[in-house]
């Protein structure tokens, strides 16, 4: 269940409001805090450090934050139609998590509410001499917080919304999706390879509530219901997947040959399902982005190959990682759950395939894939191995279909990966 809570967690701390409203509230507490650590300060302090040390320092932060607050905002809306319009559209899914723009504006805006709720506090005589020594003390804390987000943010704005930065960040989300996968193929689940043999004939189905993509399973929570009620669930839809409402999502076999509602209702509560994809556990939909931004670049509108060739590499590298690592003799972590395996060949078709068919004559382009397919083929277990063999061989094949100048096609067969 932890494991299930945090995962929840991590995706609801990626939304921009979450992280600002968390921030404003820390803010707003430490005012709180102020009363309670007043009494230990010294009565010399307080008269030292009065209202006309805190007074115009808060005045400074309230009137400039929110300025600042609003124009980061632009800017960031900026970088996300930028990379949006030039890259891929799906880019804005993994800027709009970017923890950098996510924390800095969360900083500006919980120091402009620090300052405001403080000079309200401040008017209406509620600190004393002592608690407005501990106050000085928290703005300085508030202003050394808004010169570190500046510096950050000032670094960060260098990339925002470019090809290298939207690259990296999309290339960092799919290869953790990637290791997960090669890690645990199936989740830590036995593989459901054979659903006709492997699933019980009394195993009763259950469907999908709404439409939308399946964006997560949680496996612990899943496992912790089976265990709890003497279950044994198959999911037989993989993350990524479109459903319909009422669409299979798999079977559960029961003691008892029934499943009440309240039950199914859980179950299917294990199964997260959105309007959009995630890259939390659908590193299909990471490569497919990285391969958007490849063949946006070979339009004719845009006629960047330099581009194609650049996400090509990149694509070798992150296929790489899926290779499934060697898997113990012990029994599955989730014993009581049945999960397809990452399909290899999906990770192939979604990466290279729609690049090598935009590529057409580009000869440049296809030598790159070839590479890295060859690449592929060199560093990776058999099982992806093979997979990069045929994708090489019918990305040869497409190109061979698209080039007609001979000394094209003379480079394009030296250059084949030999499978």
């Amino acid at each position: 269940m932890l494991s299930t809570i945090l995962r929840r967690g991590r995706q609801i701390s990626r939304r921009l409001p979450v992280r600002v409203i968390l921030f404003a509230v820390l803010n707003l507490v430490a005012l709180a805090v102020a009363k309670f650590v007043s009494p230990i300060v010294p009565d010399w302090l307080g008269e030292r450090i009065g209202a006309k040390a805190v007074d115009p320092i808060l005045s400074i932060i309230a009137s400039s934050m929110l300025a600042v607050t609003t124009f980061s905002l632009t800017i960031m809306l900026m970088g996300l139609q930028r990379a949006s319009s030039q890259w891929t559209p799906r880019s804005h899914l993994i800027l709009r998590e970017d923890t950098i723009t996510q924390s800095v504006l969360a900083n500006f805006l919980g120091a402009y509410l620090f300052a405001l709720v403080a000079i309200i506090l401040r008017a209406a005589d509620v600190f004393d001499q002592r608690d407005i020594v501990v106050l000085f003390g928290m703005t300085l804390i508030v202003v050394a917080l808004i010169i570190i987000s500046f510096i950050r943010w000032i670094v960060h704005l260098e990339g925002l919304g470019s090809l290298p930065s939207t690259a990296a960040q999309i290339e960092n989300r799919t290869s953790e999706a990637l290791r997960r996968i090669a890690e645990h193929p199936s989740k830590g689940a036995h593989p459901l390879t054979d659903p006709a043999t492997q699933i019980p004939d009394g195993a009763l189905p259950f469907r999908a509530s709404q439409h939308g993509y399946v964006q997560q399973i949680f496996e612990q929570s899943l496992q912790e219901i089976a265990e709890k009620n003497d279950l044994r669930i198959f999911i037989v839809t993989s993350v990524g997947r479109y459903l319909h409402k009422d669409d299979l999502l798999g079977f559960v076999a029961t003691p008892n040959g029934a499943l009440e509602d309240d039950l199914a209702s859980k179950i299917n509560a294990g199964v997260a399902i959105a309007d959009l994809r995630s890259f939390e556990q659908d590193p299909v939909f990471g490569l497919a982005v990285m391969a958007e931004i490849a063949t946006r670049a070979l339009s004719p509108g845009v006629n960047d190959p330099g581009t194609a060739i650049d996400v090509v590499y990149r694509l070798g590298h992150l296929v790489t990682l899926a290779a499934p690592q060697e898997q113990s003799a012990a029994k599955p972590t989730f014993d009581r759950l049945y999960l397809p395996p990452v399909d290899l060949s999906e990770l192939l078709n979604a990466s290279f395939d729609p690049i090598c068919r935009y590529a057409g004559d580009a000869v440049e382009v296809q030598l790159a894939i070839q590479n890295a397919l060859s690449r592929v083929m060199i560093h990776a277990a058999p099982n992806l191995a093979e997979e990069a063999s045929k994708a090489a061989r019918q990305c040869a094949e497409r190109a061979e279909a698209a080039i007609s100048f001979p000394a094209d096609l003379e480079r394009l067969r030296a250059a084949k990966a030999d499978g």
